[in-house]
């Protein structure tokens, strides 16, 4: 008898050690699920960037660096050849960056970054988005890698306000 009482109390012991890490498993993933999201890039028409699929951490930091990859909400300037979409980009320049666009190519603080591709697509004519500027606080240049992103080339900074997360590659 003695025995069968101990069983059924190491049985009840696991059961509770279970149930409690079942709950702590289902809190975490509840935290997770608020905080991360599963991202596809739906501008795989414009190969902006040769990844298929980002975990986006919808935490924004206070400040954003150059490199991060970002997701944002296209603002309505950008909606032109993609859509209301969110996007993701490389965030190319920041707030005090200073940005021109010679001869149809940009630059961002002395850095080439490419030519304007898109000009002809866009129905502008040669030299149209030439001039200089610098990145206005609360604002980022976004980038896709290739020649042929729609992106602040062409629209100008984005306000970080329509950033929704920062990308991490997973595919």
């Amino acid at each position: 008898m003695a025995g069968a009482l101990q069983v059924r109390g190491a049985w009840r012991g696991k059961l509770a050690a279970v149930l409690l890490a079942g709950a702590a498993a289902f809190a975490w993933a509840r935290v997770a699920a608020d905080r991360y999201l599963i991202a596809f890039d739906v501008q795989k028409h414009y190969t902006c960037l040769p990844f298929d699929l980002f975990l986006v951490d919808r935490q924004v930091p206070r400040s954003l660096r150059r490199g991060s990859l970002v997701q944002f909400a296209a603002p309505p300037a950008a909606q032109r050849l993609t859509g209301a979409f969110t996007v993701v980009k490389v965030i190319a320049g920041i707030g005090g960056d200073t940005w021109r666009v010679a001869n149809d190519e940009l630059y961002v603080n002395g850095e080439l970054w490419g030519r304007l591709y898109l000009l002809n697509t866009l129905g502008l004519p040669p030299g149209a988005l030439d001039g200089a500027g610098t990145v206005p606080a609360g604002s980022v240049l976004v980038l896709g890698t290739t020649p042929s992103s729609y992106d602040s080339r062409y629209w100008g900074p984005l306000p970080i306000q329509n950033v929704r997360g920062v990308a991490h590659v997973l595919l």
